[in-house]
Parts: C-alpha cells; sequence; structure tokens
C-alpha cells in the first residue's frame, strides 16, 4: 500500500510545520494510490515516542480489513505542532478523522471543518450509541448538532502537583496527598535548599504552567471572560480581576524571584516528563484525573471539578474536506467498538510495546521504560478515541476505568456545564483582547513579570481593546443557555 508520500509529511515529530501546499500534495498523491481496500486516515497528536506507529497500524488493518473492508492511516504529529497542521491538513480531501484539541468546538463549526455527525449518530448501532449519555453528547453538540466523540478519559481534573517519587519519599510526600498552596510553597523551598542545581518547577506544557485552575473560560481558551471559583457563580468576569488569578500569579511571581521555577520557562519547548525524568526539574503543576504516571506522586491542590467545555476539550471529528464521509464514519465506529483496535492504539505489539499481567493490567517488557519505549502511548490514553477496551498500565491498576467513571460522576460541574461561547457577535473585540491575553498571560502565569505593573497595563489594554464588550456578550449567551437548561 503507498503510504511513504503521506507519511513522510504528516510523521513531523518534532520538526516544523511544512507549506500547506506541500502537505496537501503529498496528502492527495498518497491517498490516491494502489488502494485494495477502503482507507481511512487519522491524524491525532504524539505526546511520547511512537517511532512504532507503522507496526501497530499494520497489526489494526490485519484486523479490521478481514472483519470490515476496511484499512487505516494512523498519522500522530509532534503536539507542539498539531494545531497548526491540523490547520493546513484540514483541507486536503484525505484526511477523514482527526482528533480536534486547542481550537474551540465552536470556532471549528464556524470555520465549516467539521461533519455534522449527528444522523450518523442515529443510525449507528446499539454499542456506539450507548457509549456515552445525553449530556456528553449535548457537550460535544452546537446548536443541537453533533459534531464529534469524546476520547474515554477524566471529564473533571484535579489540579495538583507531579511530583518525582524519590524526591517526595525523601520529603514523606504521600501520592493524592492534599496540600495547600502554603504547603506546597514550604515543601518546595525545602527542596530547592537540598536540591540547589535543579529546578523545582517545571511547566506543565512547553511554555505553560498550568492548562486550567480553578477559573471557567466558558469554552474560550484565551478566557476572555470567565467564571470563577471552579465556575461556581455564574457572572461573568474579567480574569485580570478574579482573586484566582491574581493569587496563582502572586505564588508564581514569588516562587520565580525565589528561583524555583526554571529560569528559560517561555521558551521552554520540552515536555514536563523528559524534563523530571531526567532530572533537570523535580515538579510540575498538573491537571489529571484517577490515572498515575511512572515515577510520579500527585498531589492534590484543587478537588475534582469540570469546565463548561470538558467534553469538548479532546474529541475525535470527521473532517468536512473528507473524500468519503460515509466510510469514515464507518471508520470512527470501529475506533470507538473494536476492543482489539484499542488494544493495540493504547498497548502496542504485545511481547514488544508491553506484557499482559495477570490481574488485566499492562506493563513495559523488562529493559523498557516510558523512556525508551518504540510506542508509548499506554501513557496518553485519554488521547485515544476509546481506551476503556485496553489495558490499563499497572500503576493505574486493574479497575482504572470503572474509578475514571465514577470520579467523573462526582466530579464538582460548572454551573455552565456544556456551554461554549461564541465569539462570532464580537469578533474585532474579541480578536483585540486576544491580543492582550498572549501578550501578559503566559509571562504572568510563569511569574516573569513584576505583577502589579503588568496587571494594571493588561487591564487597562483589555479595556482598550474592548473586553466589557466581550464580557457582556458572553454574559448574554450564558444567561440564554442556562434558561434553556433549566427548561430542558
Amino acid at each position: 500500500m503507498a503510504h511513504d508520500g503521506r507519511r513522510k509529511r504528516w510523521l513531523m515529530f518534532g520538526a516544523a510545520v511544512l507549506p500547506a501546499v506541500m502537505v496537501i500534495a503529498g496528502l492527495w498523491m498518497a491517498g490516491t494510490k494502489g488502494r485494495k481496500y477502503e482507507t481511512v486516515t487519522v491524524c491525532m497528536p504524539a505526546y511520547r515516542n511512537v517511532d512504532d506507529l507503522t507496526m501497530v497500524q499494520d497489526a489494526v488493518n490485519k484486523i479490521t480489513e478481514e472483519r470490515y473492508g476496511i484499512s487505516f492511516e494512523f498519522h500522530m504529529i509532534s503536539s507542539a505542532n498539531y494545531l497548526k497542521s491540523m490547520e493546513i491538513a484540514l483541507l486536503d480531501p484525505s484526511l477523514d478523522i482527526m482528533l480536534i484539541n486547542g481550537k474551540p468546538l465552536f470556532q471549528h463549526v464556524e470555520d465549516q471543518q467539521l461533519v455534522d455527525l449527528t444522523d450518523y449518530m442515529g443510525r449507528a448501532s446499539e454499542e456506539m450509541r450507548g457509549l456515552w449519555t445525553d449530556e456528553i453528547l449535548r457537550g460535544v453538540s452546537v446548536g443541537g448538532r453533533l459534531y464529534g466523540l469524546p476520547t474515554f478519559r477524566n471529564f473533571g481534573n484535579y489540579i495538583g502537583l507531579n511530583l518525582d517519587e524519590e524526591i517526595a519519599a525523601e520529603f514523606g510526600v504521600r501520592d493524592r496527598q492534599k496540600m495547600t498552596m502554603e504547603e506546597v510553597d514550604v515543601l518546595f523551598h525545602e527542596i530547592k535548599r537540598r536540591y540547589p542545581d535543579r529546578n523545582v518547577l517545571v511547566p506543565q506544557g512547553m511554555d505553560t504552567m498550568i492548562a486550567e485552575w480553578t477559573w471557567d473560560g466558558l469554552g474560550d481558551a484565551d478566557c476572555i471572560g470567565v467564571l470563577p471559583d471552579c465556575g461556581q457563580a455564574t457572572k461573568v468576569q474579567n480574569l485580570y480581576e478574579t482573586d484566582d488569578f491574581i493569587e496563582f500569579c502572586t505564588w508564581m511571581r514569588r516562587w520565580q524571584e525565589d528561583g524555583l521555577i526554571m529560569e528559560d520557562v517561555l521558551s521552554n519547548v520540552e515536555q514536563w516528563q523528559d524534563l523530571i525524568y531526567q532530572k533537570r526539574g523535580i515538579a510540575c503543576l498538573d491537571n489529571y484525573g484517577v490515572n498515575s504516571v511512572s515515577g510520579m506522586i500527585r498531589t492534590v491542590i484543587v478537588d475534582n471539578w469540570s469546565v463548561s467545555n470538558s467534553y469538548s476539550i479532546l474529541m475525535y471529528c470527521i473532517s468536512a474536506n473528507s473524500a468519503h464521509k460515509d466510510i469514515a464514519w464507518k471508520g470512527m465506529e470501529i475506533l470507538y467498538t473494536d476492543r482489539d483496535v484499542e488494544i493495540l492504539l493504547n498497548n502496542g505489539i504485545e511481547g514488544v510495546h508491553y506484557v499482559k499481567n495477570e490481574d488485566g493490567t499492562a506493563s513495559y517488557p523488562p529493559g523498557v521504560t516510558v523512556l525508551n519505549s518504540t510506542y508509548a502511548m499506554m501513557e496518553v490514553n485519554w488521547a485515544t478515541p476509546y481506551s476503556r477496551y485496553a489495558y490499563p498500565l499497572d500503576v493505574n491498576g486493574a479497575d482504572f476505568a470503572g474509578r475514571q467513571e465514577a470520579f467523573n460522576r462526582e466530579a464538582l460541574k460548572s454551573k455552565a456545564s456544556g456551554f461554549i461561547f461564541n465569539p462570532v457577535p464580537v469578533s474585532w473585540e474579541y480578536e483585540a483582547c486576544c491580543e492582550v491575553y498572549d501578550k501578559y498571560t503566559p509571562a504572568l502565569m510563569s511569574g516573569v513579570l513584576e505583577l502589579e505593573p503588568a496587571l494594571e497595563r493588561a487591564k487597562e489594554e483589555f479595556r482598550e481593546a474592548g473586553i466589557d464588550i466581550v464580557i457582556q456578550e458572553k454574559q448574554r449567551q450564558l444567561d440564554e443557555y442556562l434558561e434553556g437548561v433549566q427548561s430542558y
């Protein structure tokens, strides 16, 4: 099967984004030659090493070609380049299914990039229709129409530390121990005194200290108007004027001044796991569920809660430009309901990438770790379609799936659960505010800027950009949504 032209252009792990014309031409040429079976192309971000993706793909296709007459081409793009790469790839007719992450669902729909899946789901198998509750499906819909399916993952999050387990044991910190920021402050300073040459706190994602704290951006990644207090208020406020944001940035500024945060945080391009595993960092802030990470313990600073768009943050969709949408939907059903396929996507090849334990969990084979595994998707099971069918990583325990479902039921939901803001009516003001947000937020949330002067400058620039107009429109839409939910 002719995969090479497409694979060379899509497997950009750690590479720069290629010009659109090269990607599109490569995809189209590879997608139209020598097909024996109907081929479904799937794109997702690569968070860990996936050098053996072709081996896993071949094993998947051995199953799907026999059972369904369909083959898959899986393409994993560096998470650092994923959003930009997908904007290019979505123009190409040979892209069928992709994970959307980073760009709000409503914006994808507004840009006419996604297929309406409502009728497909209505005709789907009973197993497929039974995977998700009506509430969850409303959370991945716009205007009452379904545009994707979430991955099997935690929809709520604890927020706390990922801490090197050796350091944690040395300082008496237990897994899932509840801590206040004051207690974290004491711990960090004690660690720094004993390990002066290591960064105590590294960013969660590249230049981002933490993707989610205690405010709900209402489906808006740039948080131009938020609900503070874990979404338990219904009045939309300027993030920069909330106690939540100011308190967080105050801690980051203190830790930056005390030398606890890595100096080059705003130019960092490495994953937090690599920084900690390689003993260049000790901890990072993270949002997570019941899953564990090899070599780490996790603490709880903020208890389990979910933002309004928690269901749509990670979801698989069909590209509006797909050349064969019906076949793409069949591919979606396979990815969500075929247990053998899901095990391969999550765990890889038995004996090569994992060994199955008697309790139904999976471990790395002898001599293999997350650092040298050539297919480490077990560490990021939340990124594949329906990992409930896969073998959980040993550190997560055999009862992982059931605990995760209970965790989701118990999450404190934002008052705006299911709401997604549509910025189109105030697009000029919104875009201007996003520029201000991008200018100040990464630096403030990593403690790089002196807090009070930067806050005052930012708030003035927000006012000039029209944030009051955006917040007024966001409040109007939220009030309308809440009225509809109450009458549902």
